[in-house]
């Protein structure tokens, strides 16, 4: 099954976001999400490793 985000395509268009806590978990999730939205996204974490893993 395809996930379908319930927000409108574009939503974050424009926009930088902050997100903490990026590197795992619902932060890296909302970074996914908002990112897929338009929004530009910058990561903060504890660890480097688990945000550069990120993409």
């Amino acid at each position: 099954m395809k996930y379908q985000s319930i927000f409108a395509p574009g939503l974050f268009a424009g926009q930088v976001v902050v997100v903490t806590g990026g590197g795992s978990g619902i932060g890296r999730c909302t970074a996914h999400e908002l990112a897929a939205l338009g929004a530009t996204v910058a990561l903060v974490g504890r660890k480097a490793d688990k945000l550069a893993a990120v993409e």
